[in-house]
């Protein structure tokens, strides 16, 4: 085993045990070469590549100690990690540039309904609300738990991906997945 193999090897128990200046250490070794990554990836755009790099930062210091002891080869494990930050980005741009709306957004602009319902309109929310928990209870699994952790207890993707033990970047995919899924079952339906 080469020097620089080994220093990489108690760098990651020591960033396993906790050790901040182990991660800094790990960090710093390959800042570098990430953030041409993301310069790459973000198309020479320096902005969007400082972007991509302090989040690829935030979730490596997250995640990294999680991951230290299975990770076979380190430069590999965080480029993956940068290139889908900077996939992310090119997301979130797409939908600003579609001005896509958030139906998170939406929900927390809504107010609660207040007002009296008349019975035909009480029926008629009944329903709705029967045909979406059917649409729920339709869905796989996987997607049904992202439905009722995001939807129903209102927890961040972080949160999700902590209780599921999958990426932010996973919680994130599958909510997407059970919406289009809902959407295409509920609008049948309704």
């Amino acid at each position: 085993m080469r020097d620089d193999e080994t220093d990489h090897l108690l760098l990651l128990r020591s960033v396993r045990r906790g050790d901040d200046a182990a991660f800094w250490n790990v960090w710093q070794h390959y800042r570098q070469h990430l953030y041409d990554v993301s310069l790459r990836h973000m198309s020479g755009m320096q902005a969007d590549a400082d972007d991509a790099m302090s989040r690829s930062m935030l979730i490596a210091r997250e995640k990294l100690p999680d991951y230290a002891t299975s990770i076979e080869n380190l430069e590999a494990w965080l480029t993956r990690l940068t290139c889908n930050v900077c996939l992310d980005i090119h997301r979130e741009h797409r939908r600003a540039r579609r001005n896509a709306v958030s139906l998170d957004d939406i929900a927390a602009e809504q107010e609660p309904v207040t007002r009296d319902l008349s019975p035909e309109d009480e029926c008629q929310m009944n329903e709705v609300r029967e045909a979406i928990s059917e649409a729920i209870a339709s869905l796989p699994p996987r997607l049904r738990d992202v439905v009722r952790l995001r939807f129903l207890q209102e927890m961040s993707y972080d949160a999700i991906a902590k209780t599921l033990s999958i990426t932010s970047e996973n919680a994130r995919k599958r909510v997407q997945q059970a919406r289009a899924a809902l959407q295409s079952r509920l609008s049948s339906q309704l």
